[in-house]
């Protein structure tokens, strides 16, 4: 955990054990009714996904000789059903208690951090050259914005959407991101796009763009890292003057926190956009299904907020002249 987030934890837990003191007795109640749904009024939904597997196919001759291939179908059925009504209520359950515990988590960094108020603009995703395609629209499901130290924020655990109507009449949706985005607005302005990519073998240098290797072996090992071409050697000279050790370390530690495999980043002028790209559920709760007074599980909730909040305390991103 970086230096700079450990005055805050003992704040966090303190906070978060006086939630769970005080909202604990609903939260059972609530937690209670999920789970009996389970095996009272979702049974039929779970019968009837069972039968769904006898049904006869279109084309399908001597059905009687084939029902222990009908039979393991609808077993396949009854399980999937029983997985998705497990998953959609333990969605509803996460939910009610994230938007009562995590508003005022949140308040321990800071009074003007709000939960699910705004997500990152669309504009922001197409403006960073990081896709291909047109980002058409984003689906958010935890997401929240506000200032720390003066510096303006959004984080959205979200999925991005390409969606094109075709000449035949349908429509076609392709889903280019799926993780976690973190946009951040520096003071300072970087003239030159700078690109970013977890070392791969497909990376190519994107046209209008040179590489560019930083004398921080750590990083060059983990990133391809690309200017935009200028006139000049402006662009080298910000991207250098931007990239010190501080920002660089911490960069790397993101993606260490989340354990995600594979980061991308746009920076241009005062913004810079970050994906940890990862099909992961984060900034979760307990599971419908575990315990809800696991204390253990603040430990996990303090660690990805206090690694995206410390990006910005320990680059001092308000700073003018700091980076």
């Amino acid at each position: 955990m970086p230096q700079c987030m450990k005055k805050y934890k003992n704040d966090f837990a303190v906070k978060f054990a006086l939630l769970m003191q005080k909202e604990l007795p609903a939260w059972k109640i609530f937690q209670s009714t999920k789970r009996k749904k389970l095996y009272t009024s979702y049974v039929k939904w779970y019968l009837l996904s069972f039968a769904f597997g006898f049904l006869p196919g279109k084309h399908e001759r001597h059905y009687l000789d084939n029902l222990e291939i009908h039979f393991w179908l609808g077993v396949v059925f009854f399980i999937v059903s029983i997985i998705t009504a497990i998953n959609n209520a333990n969605k509803d359950y996460q939910d009610l208690i994230k938007e009562r515990l995590f508003p005022e988590l949140l308040k321990v960094f800071s009074e003007n951090i709000c939960y699910q108020k705004s997500s990152i603009a669309a504009y922001i995703y197409n403006n960073s050259e990081l896709f291909k395609k047109t980002i058409s629209f984003s689906c958010p499901d935890d997401y929240f914005s506000g200032e720390y130290n003066n510096v303006n924020f959004h984080i959205d655990e979200t999925e991005l959407i390409n969606y094109i109507k075709l000449k035949n009449g349908k429509s076609e949706s392709t889903s280019l991101f799926k993780g976690v985005a973190m946009q951040f607005e520096m003071e300072k302005k970087i003239n030159a796009r700078v690109l970013i990519y977890s070392k791969s073998l497909l990376n190519n240098v994107p046209e209008g763009y040179e590489k560019v290797t930083l004398e921080y072996e750590k990083f060059n090992k983990k990133y391809d890292l690309y200017v935009q071409n200028t006139r000049d050697s402006e662009g080298q000279i910000e991207a250098r003057y931007l990239f010190n050790t501080a920002f660089l370390d911490r960069f790397m530690q993101l993606q260490t926190s989340f354990k995600v495999n594979k980061m991308t980043c746009s920076i241009y002028k005062n913004n810079i956009l970050i994906l940890l790209h990862t099909r992961k559920d984060l900034f979760e709760m307990n599971h419908l299904l575990g315990r809800i007074d696991d204390i253990k599980q603040y430990h996990k909730l303090f660690d990805e907020f206090a690694s995206v909040l410390s990006f910005i305390d320990v680059l001092n991103l308000s700073s003018r002249t700091g980076l």
